[in-house]
């Protein structure tokens, strides 16, 4: 008698259901399950294999007469346990590159190429993070004055990223002291996080009890400024016309609460922090923590790294029903170009 794997042919029964549910949308049947083995397994014993995992809830089907779709708890077991790499091919690979590989003219057509081609890639909506404040390097300052009270500051980042900031000062500034000031910074600070600068401009204020104690602090009480060092973080994201071709999105309700999730953006943005704090890929199944009533949606996310330090996310969001597998290996591909990308910058 034929020894039979019982959980080895349910694990390849899921499979089969999951990866034709996310190639179809449309419920899996057991008799297309058997033809999928050329039936080495009858309709009957799909059938059986089916009751057991809907018993683990891990399929469930529509309706009485429907075949089954796969569960959250079905698709996490699936990325979990039975998900096999998926190469990018030469093809998509070119397609990246053709879309990336160009000179942009600041720093948010840049990221917000990145975005959209992590969306025409994946077929839904690409997401890029860019880099946590206390994961920004300080790269120049740079003191334009305006009137003797009145300056604009121009702050580039290592990554590219340019602020402008209008100041109304108390006190005058000299164009010489400026200029000294914006040296003294340039020179001290590079390559040093935002978040340190304040920290270590005072900590070093208490070797000198002379006239560079004077300098520091008036340096000091520029960068003190509001908001010129607390540097918010942006989320680009491109492809929310594909998604709303998902029949999961035919709902105009869940279509309306997908949209204003990434408008108001809060939920994702902790989302994809949290992840930052890990190396590696992360897949959410589920969105319910985040949004109650997108909760059969997905978001998988993929740090990038300046010089070998996790700096900012990308992500893909879509339905629970996505191509799981290419999106990994597309998030790889792309965050590694676009920590060169951003690497390149800092040396320009």
């Amino acid at each position: 008698m034929r020894y039979v794997d019982i959980e080895q042919r349910r694990k390849k029964i899921l499979c089969a259901i999951i990866e034709t549910y996310i190639n179809t949308g449309a419920p899996v049947a057991s008799r297309s399950v058997a033809q999928m083995f050329r039936w080495s397994m009858s309709p009957a014993t799909v059938r059986n294999v089916m009751a057991d995992l809907e018993e683990m809830e891990l399929i469930t089907h529509p309706h009485t007469s429907a075949g089954r779709i796969p569960t959250e708890k079905g698709y996490r077991f699936y990325v979990d346990s039975l998900l096999e790499p998926r190469r990018l091919t030469k093809e998509e690979e070119v397609m990246i590159n053709k879309l990336l590989n160009r000179t942009f003219e600041d720093f948010d057509a840049l990221m917000q190429a990145y975005s959209k081609a992590i969306s025409l890639i994946t077929s839904v909506a690409g997401v890029v993070l860019t880099p946590r404040l206390r994961k920004t390097i300080f790269k120049r300052i740079e003191f334009i004055q305006i009137a003797p009270t009145r300056l604009l500051v121009v702050l580039i980042t290592g990554s590219g990223m340019v602020r402008n900031y209008l100041m109304d000062l108390e006190e005058e500034f000299t164009k010489e002291e400026l200029s000294r000031i914006s040296n003294f910074l340039n020179s001290e600070l590079k390559g040093m996080f935002l978040s340190d600068i304040k920290d270590y401009l005072t900590y070093k204020m208490l070797e000198y009890h002379d006239s560079f104690y004077a300098f520091l602090k008036r340096a000091l009480f520029i960068l003190s400024m509001p908001n010129l060092l607390n540097m918010q973080e942006k989320m680009y994201y491109d492809g929310t016309a594909t998604l709303m071709s998902y029949p999961e999105f035919r709902d105009i309700s869940k279509a309306k609460m997908f949209l204003k999730l990434l408008e108001e953006k809060r939920g994702i943005l902790e989302l994809f922090y949290e992840d930052m704090e890990e190396e590696g890929v992360k897949v959410h199944i589920g969105l319910e923590d985040i949004c109650k009533d997108i909760q059969d949606c997905s978001v998988v996310t993929c740090n990038y790294k300046i010089k070998d330090r996790i700096a900012g996310s990308i992500g893909a969001i879509g339905p629970m029903r996505m191509e799981y597998g290419k999106i990994i290996s597309a998030l790889k591909y792309i965050s590694e170009l676009l920590g060169r990308a951003l690497e390149g910058r800092d040396r320009i």
